[in-house]
Protein backbone atom coordinates (compact mmCIF):
# COMPACT_ATOMS: atom_id res chain seq x y z
CA UNK A 1 0.00 0.00 0.00
CA UNK A 2 1.52 3.34 -1.02
CA UNK A 3 2.29 5.84 1.68
CA UNK A 4 -0.41 8.30 0.59
CA UNK A 5 -2.97 5.51 0.45
CA UNK A 6 -1.86 4.20 3.84
CA UNK A 7 -2.13 7.69 5.35
CA UNK A 8 -5.62 8.10 3.93
CA UNK A 9 -6.60 4.69 5.29
CA UNK A 10 -5.30 5.49 8.78
CA UNK A 11 -7.06 8.85 8.72
CA UNK A 12 -10.25 7.18 7.51
CA UNK A 13 -10.10 4.60 10.29
CA UNK A 14 -9.57 7.38 12.83
CA UNK A 15 -12.59 9.39 11.69
CA UNK A 16 -14.75 6.31 11.26
CA UNK A 17 -13.79 5.18 14.75
CA UNK A 18 -14.85 8.49 16.24
CA UNK A 19 -18.12 8.38 14.32
CA UNK A 20 -18.69 4.74 15.22
CA UNK A 21 -18.19 5.29 18.94
CA UNK A 22 -20.51 8.29 18.98
CA UNK A 23 -23.16 6.52 16.89
CA UNK A 24 -22.92 3.34 18.99
CA UNK A 25 -23.47 5.31 22.19
CA UNK A 26 -26.39 7.18 20.64
CA UNK A 27 -27.82 3.96 19.20
CA UNK A 28 -27.78 2.32 22.62
CA UNK A 29 -29.55 5.33 24.14
CA UNK A 30 -32.05 5.51 21.29
CA UNK A 31 -32.85 1.79 21.50
CA UNK A 32 -33.27 1.98 25.25
CA UNK A 33 -35.63 4.97 25.13
CA UNK A 34 -37.71 3.72 22.21
CA UNK A 35 -38.06 0.25 23.75
CA UNK A 36 -39.72 1.89 26.73
CA UNK A 37 -41.94 4.21 24.72
CA UNK A 38 -43.13 1.64 22.16
CA UNK A 39 -44.54 -1.88 22.31
CA UNK A 40 -42.76 -4.91 20.75
CA UNK A 41 -45.44 -5.01 18.04
CA UNK A 42 -44.24 -1.62 16.69
CA UNK A 43 -40.72 -2.95 16.25
CA UNK A 44 -42.15 -6.09 14.67
CA UNK A 45 -44.08 -4.08 12.06
CA UNK A 46 -41.00 -2.04 11.20
CA UNK A 47 -38.89 -5.21 11.06
CA UNK A 48 -41.34 -6.70 8.53
CA UNK A 49 -41.25 -3.49 6.49
CA UNK A 50 -37.46 -3.37 6.51
CA UNK A 51 -37.34 -6.92 5.17
CA UNK A 52 -39.43 -5.86 2.18
CA UNK A 53 -37.50 -2.64 1.67
CA UNK A 54 -34.15 -4.38 1.84
CA UNK A 55 -35.34 -6.82 -0.80
CA UNK A 56 -36.27 -3.96 -3.13
CA UNK A 57 -33.19 -1.97 -2.19
CA UNK A 58 -30.80 -4.41 -3.80
CA UNK A 59 -32.52 -3.87 -7.13
CA UNK A 60 -33.11 -0.14 -6.61
CA UNK A 61 -29.37 0.55 -6.63
CA UNK A 62 -28.25 -2.23 -9.01
CA UNK A 63 -24.80 -1.99 -7.44
CA UNK A 64 -23.91 1.14 -9.42
CA UNK A 65 -22.78 2.92 -6.25
CA UNK A 66 -20.21 0.18 -5.61
CA UNK A 67 -19.19 0.17 -9.26
CA UNK A 68 -18.01 3.79 -9.24
CA UNK A 69 -15.85 3.03 -6.20
CA UNK A 70 -14.32 -0.07 -7.79
CA UNK A 71 -13.85 1.15 -11.37
CA UNK A 72 -10.27 2.20 -12.14
CA UNK A 73 -10.81 5.08 -14.57
CA UNK A 74 -13.87 7.06 -13.49
CA UNK A 75 -15.29 9.70 -15.85
CA UNK A 76 -17.98 12.36 -15.53
CA UNK A 77 -20.24 10.24 -17.76
CA UNK A 78 -19.92 7.33 -15.31
CA UNK A 79 -21.03 9.65 -12.51
CA UNK A 80 -23.99 10.94 -14.51
CA UNK A 81 -25.05 7.40 -15.47
CA UNK A 82 -24.85 6.29 -11.83
CA UNK A 83 -26.95 9.24 -10.64
CA UNK A 84 -29.50 8.64 -13.40
CA UNK A 85 -29.96 4.98 -12.57
CA UNK A 86 -30.00 5.47 -8.79
CA UNK A 87 -32.62 8.21 -8.82
CA UNK A 88 -34.93 6.67 -11.44
CA UNK A 89 -34.76 3.24 -9.86
CA UNK A 90 -35.46 4.82 -6.47
CA UNK A 91 -38.63 6.41 -7.83
CA UNK A 92 -39.65 3.19 -9.57
CA UNK A 93 -39.30 1.06 -6.47
CA UNK A 94 -41.13 3.55 -4.28
CA UNK A 95 -44.09 3.18 -6.62
CA UNK A 96 -43.76 -0.61 -6.81
CA UNK A 97 -43.64 -1.03 -3.04
CA UNK A 98 -46.64 1.26 -2.64
CA UNK A 99 -48.68 -0.76 -5.14
CA UNK A 100 -47.66 -4.19 -3.87
CA UNK A 101 -47.95 -3.39 -0.14
CA UNK A 102 -51.13 -5.55 0.21
CA UNK A 103 -49.10 -8.58 -0.88
CA UNK A 104 -46.81 -7.97 2.09
CA UNK A 105 -49.84 -8.11 4.38
CA UNK A 106 -50.80 -11.46 2.89
CA UNK A 107 -47.27 -12.82 3.17
CA UNK A 108 -47.01 -11.99 6.87
CA UNK A 109 -50.74 -12.33 7.60
CA UNK A 110 -50.83 -8.83 9.07
CA UNK A 111 -52.84 -6.00 7.43
CA UNK A 112 -51.30 -3.42 9.79
CA UNK A 113 -48.06 -3.59 7.81
CA UNK A 114 -49.54 -1.97 4.66
CA UNK A 115 -49.38 1.72 5.69
CA UNK A 116 -46.02 1.15 7.38
CA UNK A 117 -44.43 -0.31 4.24
CA UNK A 118 -45.88 2.45 2.07
CA UNK A 119 -44.54 5.22 4.31
CA UNK A 120 -41.09 3.67 4.54
CA UNK A 121 -40.92 3.18 0.76
CA UNK A 122 -40.03 6.87 0.41
CA UNK A 123 -36.53 5.88 1.55
CA UNK A 124 -35.84 4.61 -2.00
CA UNK A 125 -36.15 8.07 -3.53
CA UNK A 126 -34.06 9.68 -0.80
CA UNK A 127 -31.30 7.06 -0.98
CA UNK A 128 -31.36 7.12 -4.78
CA UNK A 129 -30.68 10.84 -4.78
CA UNK A 130 -27.85 10.49 -2.25
CA UNK A 131 -26.09 7.32 -3.47
CA UNK A 132 -23.76 8.93 -6.01
CA UNK A 133 -22.48 11.65 -3.67
CA UNK A 134 -21.84 9.19 -0.87
CA UNK A 135 -20.00 6.80 -3.20
CA UNK A 136 -17.78 9.61 -4.49
CA UNK A 137 -16.90 10.59 -0.92
CA UNK A 138 -15.93 7.00 -0.15
CA UNK A 139 -14.00 6.55 -3.42
CA UNK A 140 -11.94 9.63 -2.61
CA UNK A 141 -11.60 8.41 1.00
CA UNK A 142 -13.08 11.62 2.44
CA UNK A 143 -14.16 9.83 5.58
CA UNK A 144 -14.05 12.90 7.80
CA UNK A 145 -16.96 14.38 5.84
CA UNK A 146 -18.78 11.03 5.82
CA UNK A 147 -18.37 10.65 9.59
CA UNK A 148 -19.67 14.15 10.30
CA UNK A 149 -22.68 13.54 8.06
CA UNK A 150 -23.51 10.21 9.70
CA UNK A 151 -23.26 11.53 13.24
CA UNK A 152 -25.20 14.75 12.64
CA UNK A 153 -27.93 12.90 10.70
CA UNK A 154 -28.32 10.39 13.53
CA UNK A 155 -28.73 13.18 16.06
CA UNK A 156 -31.33 14.98 13.96
CA UNK A 157 -33.20 11.93 12.65
CA UNK A 158 -33.23 9.46 15.51
CA UNK A 159 -32.56 11.42 18.69
CA UNK A 160 -34.50 14.44 17.49
CA UNK A 161 -37.39 13.40 15.27
CA UNK A 162 -37.74 9.76 16.41
CA UNK A 163 -37.78 10.22 20.18
CA UNK A 164 -39.91 13.38 20.00
CA UNK A 165 -42.57 11.66 17.90
CA UNK A 166 -42.54 8.58 20.13
CA UNK A 167 -43.05 10.81 23.17
CA UNK A 168 -45.94 12.50 21.37
CA UNK A 169 -47.53 9.05 20.91
CA UNK A 170 -47.01 8.66 17.16
CA UNK A 171 -46.34 4.96 17.78
CA UNK A 172 -44.77 3.01 14.95
CA UNK A 173 -44.58 6.14 12.78
CA UNK A 174 -41.97 7.61 15.11
CA UNK A 175 -39.63 4.80 13.97
CA UNK A 176 -40.49 5.45 10.32
CA UNK A 177 -40.02 9.22 10.31
CA UNK A 178 -36.78 8.86 12.26
CA UNK A 179 -35.28 6.81 9.41
CA UNK A 180 -36.65 9.12 6.72
CA UNK A 181 -35.32 12.20 8.47
CA UNK A 182 -31.88 10.67 8.95
CA UNK A 183 -31.66 9.66 5.27
CA UNK A 184 -32.79 13.13 4.15
CA UNK A 185 -30.08 14.86 6.16
CA UNK A 186 -27.44 12.54 4.63
CA UNK A 187 -28.76 13.18 1.11
CA UNK A 188 -28.69 16.96 1.46
CA UNK A 189 -25.35 17.04 3.28
CA UNK A 190 -23.53 14.66 0.92
CA UNK A 191 -24.51 16.63 -2.18
CA UNK A 192 -23.50 19.88 -0.47
CA UNK A 193 -20.00 18.40 -0.07
CA UNK A 194 -19.77 16.73 -3.51
CA UNK A 195 -21.49 18.79 -6.20
CA UNK A 196 -21.50 16.21 -8.99
CA UNK A 197 -23.19 16.54 -12.38
CA UNK A 198 -26.92 15.71 -12.14
CA UNK A 199 -27.76 15.79 -15.87
CA UNK A 200 -29.16 12.39 -16.88
CA UNK A 201 -27.05 10.09 -19.08
CA UNK A 202 -28.43 7.04 -20.94
CA UNK A 203 -25.55 6.00 -23.21
CA UNK A 204 -25.11 2.21 -23.10
CA UNK A 205 -21.36 2.42 -23.70
CA UNK A 206 -21.04 4.12 -20.32
CA UNK A 207 -23.70 2.05 -18.60
CA UNK A 208 -22.33 -1.32 -19.72
CA UNK A 209 -19.25 -1.66 -17.44
CA UNK A 210 -21.21 -0.24 -14.52
CA UNK A 211 -24.12 -2.59 -15.18
CA UNK A 212 -21.92 -5.68 -15.65
CA UNK A 213 -20.31 -5.15 -12.24
CA UNK A 214 -23.27 -3.59 -10.48
CA UNK A 215 -25.87 -6.18 -11.50
CA UNK A 216 -23.75 -8.98 -10.08
CA UNK A 217 -23.18 -6.97 -6.90
CA UNK A 218 -26.92 -6.42 -6.64
CA UNK A 219 -27.67 -10.12 -7.04
CA UNK A 220 -25.02 -11.03 -4.44
CA UNK A 221 -26.45 -8.47 -2.04
CA UNK A 222 -29.89 -10.00 -2.55
CA UNK A 223 -28.56 -13.46 -1.69
CA UNK A 224 -26.75 -12.10 1.37
CA UNK A 225 -29.92 -10.33 2.43
CA UNK A 226 -31.87 -13.57 2.04
CA UNK A 227 -29.50 -15.55 4.26
CA UNK A 228 -29.50 -12.85 6.96
CA UNK A 229 -33.27 -12.23 6.97
CA UNK A 230 -34.73 -15.66 6.15
CA UNK A 231 -35.03 -16.51 9.87
CA UNK A 232 -36.88 -13.21 10.46
CA UNK A 233 -39.17 -13.79 7.46
CA UNK A 234 -40.17 -17.23 8.70
CA UNK A 235 -40.50 -16.09 12.31
CA UNK A 236 -42.83 -13.28 11.22
CA UNK A 237 -44.94 -15.69 9.18
CA UNK A 238 -44.95 -18.71 11.51
CA UNK A 239 -44.71 -17.16 14.99
CA UNK A 240 -46.18 -13.66 14.55
CA UNK A 241 -44.98 -10.09 14.94
CA UNK A 242 -44.53 -10.36 18.74
CA UNK A 243 -41.94 -13.13 18.41
CA UNK A 244 -40.38 -11.32 15.48
CA UNK A 245 -40.07 -8.21 17.64
CA UNK A 246 -38.26 -10.26 20.30
CA UNK A 247 -35.88 -11.76 17.73
CA UNK A 248 -35.35 -8.44 15.97
CA UNK A 249 -34.40 -6.56 19.16
CA UNK A 250 -31.95 -9.29 20.18
CA UNK A 251 -30.40 -9.27 16.71
CA UNK A 252 -30.15 -5.46 16.68
CA UNK A 253 -28.58 -5.35 20.15
CA UNK A 254 -25.57 -7.29 18.92
CA UNK A 255 -25.51 -6.56 15.19
CA UNK A 256 -25.77 -2.77 15.25
CA UNK A 257 -22.86 -2.10 17.65
CA UNK A 258 -20.71 -4.80 16.02
CA UNK A 259 -21.60 -3.59 12.53
CA UNK A 260 -20.63 -0.07 13.53
CA UNK A 261 -17.30 -1.32 14.86
CA UNK A 262 -16.40 -3.31 11.76
CA UNK A 263 -17.66 -0.66 9.34
CA UNK A 264 -14.93 1.55 10.80
CA UNK A 265 -12.60 -0.71 8.84
CA UNK A 266 -14.85 -1.93 6.03
CA UNK A 267 -15.73 1.52 4.67
CA UNK A 268 -12.03 2.30 4.40
CA UNK A 269 -11.06 -1.19 3.24
CA UNK A 270 -13.20 -1.41 0.07
CA UNK A 271 -11.75 1.66 -1.70
CA UNK A 272 -8.27 0.71 -0.40
CA UNK A 273 -8.59 -2.88 -1.65
CA UNK A 274 -9.95 -1.61 -4.98
CA UNK A 275 -6.86 0.52 -5.53
CA UNK A 276 -4.72 -2.63 -5.00
CA UNK A 277 -6.89 -4.99 -7.07
CA UNK A 278 -4.10 -5.76 -9.56
CA UNK A 279 -1.44 -6.44 -6.87
CA UNK A 280 -2.47 -9.82 -5.48
CA UNK A 281 0.49 -10.38 -3.13
CA UNK A 282 0.25 -6.95 -1.55
CA UNK A 283 -3.53 -7.24 -1.32
CA UNK A 284 -3.16 -10.57 0.49
CA UNK A 285 -0.91 -8.97 3.11
CA UNK A 286 -3.30 -6.08 3.63
CA UNK A 287 -6.23 -8.50 3.94
CA UNK A 288 -4.49 -10.59 6.60
CA UNK A 289 -3.52 -7.47 8.55
CA UNK A 290 -7.05 -6.10 8.42
CA UNK A 291 -8.77 -9.27 9.48
CA UNK A 292 -6.29 -9.90 12.30
CA UNK A 293 -7.26 -6.60 13.90
CA UNK A 294 -10.99 -7.08 13.33
CA UNK A 295 -11.05 -10.61 14.77
CA UNK A 296 -9.02 -9.49 17.79
CA UNK A 297 -11.73 -6.92 18.48
CA UNK A 298 -14.97 -8.64 17.43
CA UNK A 299 -14.63 -12.06 19.07
CA UNK A 300 -13.75 -10.76 22.58
CA UNK A 301 -16.59 -8.21 22.45
CA UNK A 302 -19.10 -10.86 21.39
CA UNK A 303 -17.87 -13.15 24.17
CA UNK A 304 -18.50 -10.30 26.59
CA UNK A 305 -22.01 -9.78 25.18
CA UNK A 306 -22.72 -13.48 25.74
CA UNK A 307 -21.66 -13.27 29.41
CA UNK A 308 -23.55 -10.04 30.13
CA UNK A 309 -26.66 -10.75 28.01
CA UNK A 310 -29.23 -10.67 30.87
CA UNK A 311 -28.03 -7.29 32.11
CA UNK A 312 -27.81 -5.87 28.57
CA UNK A 313 -31.43 -6.82 27.85
CA UNK A 314 -32.86 -5.67 31.19
CA UNK A 315 -31.05 -2.32 31.19
CA UNK A 316 -31.41 -1.42 27.51
CA UNK A 317 -34.82 -2.91 26.73
CA UNK A 318 -36.61 -3.60 30.02
CA UNK A 319 -38.13 -6.56 31.85
CA UNK A 320 -40.72 -7.26 29.13
CA UNK A 321 -37.91 -8.39 26.78
CA UNK A 322 -36.66 -11.32 28.90
CA UNK A 323 -37.23 -13.77 26.04
CA UNK A 324 -34.51 -11.97 24.09
CA UNK A 325 -31.71 -13.07 26.46
CA UNK A 326 -30.96 -16.58 25.05
CA UNK A 327 -31.46 -15.28 21.51
CA UNK A 328 -28.93 -12.52 22.13
CA UNK A 329 -26.42 -15.05 23.48
CA UNK A 330 -26.70 -17.29 20.42
CA UNK A 331 -26.68 -14.45 17.92
CA UNK A 332 -23.63 -12.82 19.52
CA UNK A 333 -21.42 -15.52 17.99
CA UNK A 334 -23.40 -15.73 14.73
CA UNK A 335 -22.96 -12.01 14.11
CA UNK A 336 -19.25 -12.27 14.97
CA UNK A 337 -18.74 -14.87 12.23
CA UNK A 338 -20.80 -12.85 9.76
CA UNK A 339 -18.75 -9.71 10.29
CA UNK A 340 -15.44 -11.55 10.04
CA UNK A 341 -16.31 -13.05 6.66
CA UNK A 342 -17.38 -9.60 5.46
CA UNK A 343 -13.75 -8.82 4.67
CA UNK A 344 -13.33 -11.88 2.48
CA UNK A 345 -16.38 -10.71 0.57
CA UNK A 346 -14.83 -7.26 0.12
CA UNK A 347 -11.75 -8.91 -1.42
CA UNK A 348 -13.98 -10.53 -4.05
CA UNK A 349 -15.70 -7.19 -4.69
CA UNK A 350 -12.41 -5.30 -5.06
CA UNK A 351 -10.97 -7.85 -7.51
CA UNK A 352 -14.31 -8.22 -9.33
CA UNK A 353 -14.34 -11.96 -8.58
CA UNK A 354 -18.08 -11.91 -8.21
CA UNK A 355 -18.89 -15.35 -9.61
CA UNK A 356 -17.23 -16.89 -6.55
CA UNK A 357 -19.57 -14.93 -4.29
CA UNK A 358 -22.65 -15.81 -6.32
CA UNK A 359 -22.01 -19.57 -6.10
CA UNK A 360 -21.05 -19.33 -2.42
CA UNK A 361 -24.23 -17.48 -1.47
CA UNK A 362 -26.48 -19.78 -3.50
CA UNK A 363 -25.03 -22.73 -1.59
CA UNK A 364 -25.45 -20.87 1.69
CA UNK A 365 -29.15 -20.16 1.10
CA UNK A 366 -29.75 -23.88 0.64
CA UNK A 367 -27.74 -24.73 3.75
CA UNK A 368 -29.68 -22.22 5.86
CA UNK A 369 -33.02 -23.58 4.66
CA UNK A 370 -31.98 -27.10 5.69
CA UNK A 371 -30.87 -25.94 9.15
CA UNK A 372 -34.12 -24.00 9.70
CA UNK A 373 -36.24 -26.99 8.69
CA UNK A 374 -34.31 -29.19 11.13
CA UNK A 375 -34.46 -26.74 14.07
CA UNK A 376 -37.71 -24.81 13.68
CA UNK A 377 -39.42 -27.05 16.25
CA UNK A 378 -37.27 -25.46 18.97
CA UNK A 379 -38.90 -22.03 18.54
CA UNK A 380 -36.87 -18.81 18.53
CA UNK A 381 -33.68 -20.46 19.86
CA UNK A 382 -33.88 -22.97 17.01
CA UNK A 383 -33.97 -20.19 14.40
CA UNK A 384 -31.02 -18.47 16.09
CA UNK A 385 -28.97 -21.68 16.16
CA UNK A 386 -29.76 -22.31 12.48
CA UNK A 387 -28.42 -18.86 11.67
CA UNK A 388 -25.27 -19.54 13.74
CA UNK A 389 -24.61 -22.84 11.97
CA UNK A 390 -25.10 -21.25 8.56
CA UNK A 391 -22.57 -18.54 9.43
CA UNK A 392 -20.04 -21.21 10.38
CA UNK A 393 -20.54 -22.78 6.94
CA UNK A 394 -20.14 -19.35 5.33
CA UNK A 395 -16.78 -18.92 7.06
CA UNK A 396 -15.51 -22.26 5.73
CA UNK A 397 -16.69 -21.45 2.19
CA UNK A 398 -14.88 -18.11 2.28
CA UNK A 399 -11.69 -19.82 3.41
CA UNK A 400 -11.78 -21.76 0.15
CA UNK A 401 -12.66 -18.63 -1.86
CA UNK A 402 -9.76 -16.60 -0.46
CA UNK A 403 -7.39 -19.47 -1.19
CA UNK A 404 -8.45 -19.29 -4.84
CA UNK A 405 -8.57 -15.50 -5.19
CA UNK A 406 -5.48 -14.49 -3.18
CA UNK A 407 -3.61 -17.81 -3.21
CA UNK A 408 -3.36 -17.78 0.59
CA UNK A 409 -2.90 -21.23 2.22
CA UNK A 410 -5.50 -22.32 4.78
CA UNK A 411 -2.89 -22.37 7.54
CA UNK A 412 -1.97 -18.76 6.91
CA UNK A 413 -5.62 -17.71 6.86
CA UNK A 414 -6.50 -19.56 10.05
CA UNK A 415 -3.46 -18.29 11.95
CA UNK A 416 -4.88 -14.77 12.10
CA UNK A 417 -7.86 -16.08 14.09
CA UNK A 418 -5.63 -17.20 16.96
CA UNK A 419 -5.23 -13.87 18.85
CA UNK A 420 -8.97 -13.15 18.77
CA UNK A 421 -9.99 -16.67 19.77
CA UNK A 422 -7.53 -16.79 22.69
CA UNK A 423 -8.50 -13.36 23.99
CA UNK A 424 -12.19 -14.08 23.45
CA UNK A 425 -12.03 -17.33 25.40
CA UNK A 426 -10.18 -15.71 28.30
CA UNK A 427 -12.50 -12.70 28.45
CA UNK A 428 -15.64 -14.83 28.05
CA UNK A 429 -14.76 -17.23 30.87
CA UNK A 430 -13.55 -14.57 33.32
CA UNK A 431 -16.49 -12.26 32.62
CA UNK A 432 -19.00 -15.12 32.89
CA UNK A 433 -17.67 -16.09 36.33
CA UNK A 434 -17.44 -12.46 37.40
CA UNK A 435 -21.04 -11.87 36.29
CA UNK A 436 -22.26 -14.92 38.20
CA UNK A 437 -20.66 -13.50 41.34
CA UNK A 438 -22.05 -10.00 40.82
CA UNK A 439 -25.59 -11.36 40.50
CA UNK A 440 -25.35 -12.71 44.07
CA UNK A 441 -24.31 -9.38 45.58
CA UNK A 442 -27.68 -7.62 45.47
CA UNK A 443 -26.33 -4.75 43.37
CA UNK A 444 -28.66 -3.06 40.90
CA UNK A 445 -28.68 -4.38 37.35
CA UNK A 446 -27.33 -1.09 36.00
CA UNK A 447 -24.36 -1.17 38.39
CA UNK A 448 -23.65 -4.78 37.44
CA UNK A 449 -23.68 -3.93 33.74
CA UNK A 450 -21.32 -1.00 34.27
CA UNK A 451 -18.93 -3.25 36.21
CA UNK A 452 -19.15 -5.91 33.49
CA UNK A 453 -18.33 -3.37 30.79
CA UNK A 454 -15.43 -1.96 32.80
CA UNK A 455 -14.04 -5.43 33.49
CA UNK A 456 -14.41 -6.51 29.87
CA UNK A 457 -12.78 -3.35 28.56
CA UNK A 458 -9.89 -3.66 31.02
CA UNK A 459 -9.32 -7.31 30.13
CA UNK A 460 -9.34 -6.53 26.40
CA UNK A 461 -6.88 -3.66 26.88
CA UNK A 462 -4.52 -5.73 29.02
CA UNK A 463 -4.56 -8.75 26.71
CA UNK A 464 -4.21 -6.63 23.55
CA UNK A 465 -1.65 -4.09 24.70
CA UNK A 466 0.33 -5.61 27.57
CA UNK A 467 0.22 -9.31 26.68
CA UNK A 468 -0.62 -9.43 22.97
CA UNK A 469 -0.15 -12.51 20.86
CA UNK A 470 2.86 -12.12 18.55
CA UNK A 471 0.67 -11.89 15.43
CA UNK A 472 -1.47 -9.14 16.95
CA UNK A 473 1.56 -7.32 18.30
CA UNK A 474 3.09 -7.10 14.84
CA UNK A 475 -0.09 -5.61 13.37
CA UNK A 476 -0.48 -3.07 16.19
CA UNK A 477 3.11 -1.92 15.72
CA UNK A 478 2.50 -1.47 12.00
CA UNK A 479 -0.48 0.80 12.72
CA UNK A 480 1.58 2.89 15.12
CA UNK A 481 4.32 3.17 12.50
CA UNK A 482 1.86 4.31 9.83
CA UNK A 483 0.25 6.85 12.18
CA UNK A 484 3.61 8.35 13.12
CA UNK A 485 3.31 7.50 16.82
CA UNK A 486 6.22 5.05 16.98
CA UNK A 487 8.99 7.59 17.53
CA UNK A 488 6.89 9.65 19.92
CA UNK A 489 6.12 6.70 22.16
CA UNK A 490 9.62 5.21 21.96
CA UNK A 491 11.21 8.52 23.03
CA UNK A 492 8.79 9.05 25.89
CA UNK A 493 10.54 8.99 29.31
CA UNK A 494 9.57 6.74 32.17
CA UNK A 495 7.60 3.51 32.22
CA UNK A 496 5.46 4.39 29.15
CA UNK A 497 8.48 4.69 26.88
CA UNK A 498 10.12 1.59 28.35
CA UNK A 499 7.00 -0.50 27.84
CA UNK A 500 6.72 0.61 24.24
CA UNK A 501 10.44 0.01 23.55
CA UNK A 502 9.97 -3.54 24.84
CA UNK A 503 6.85 -3.78 22.67
CA UNK A 504 8.91 -2.88 19.56
CA UNK A 505 11.66 -5.40 20.38
CA UNK A 506 9.18 -8.23 20.94
CA UNK A 507 7.30 -7.40 17.73
CA UNK A 508 10.39 -7.73 15.56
Amino acid sequence: MGQSLASKAISGIKWNTISTILNAIMQIGYTSIMARLLAPEAFGLVAISIIILQFGGYFAQMGFNKAIIQIKDLTDDHIRATFTSSLLLGILFTVLIWVTAPLTAQLFKNPDVIPVVRAMALIFVINGAAATSISLLERNMRFKAVSILETSSFVIGYLGVGILLAYLDFGVYSLIFAQLAQATVVAIGSYAVVRHNVIFHFGWDVWKPLFNYGSKMSFISLLEWLTSTLPAILIGRLLGDYKLGIYDRAHKLVSLPMYMLTRTFSKVIFPSFSKLQSETVKLGKVYLSSITLVIALVIPICAGIFAAAPEIVYVLLGDQWTESVPILQILSFAVALNLITMFAGIICDAKAKLNFKIVLNLVLVGVLVVFILLLRGFGLPGFAVAFLMAEAVRMMLYQYTIKQVLELPYKQQLSVYVPGIINGAIIGVILYLFSAYLRTTGLSILVILIMQMAAGGLLLAVLSLLFPHKILKTELKMILDKSGLTSKLADKPGITGQLYRNFIIDAK
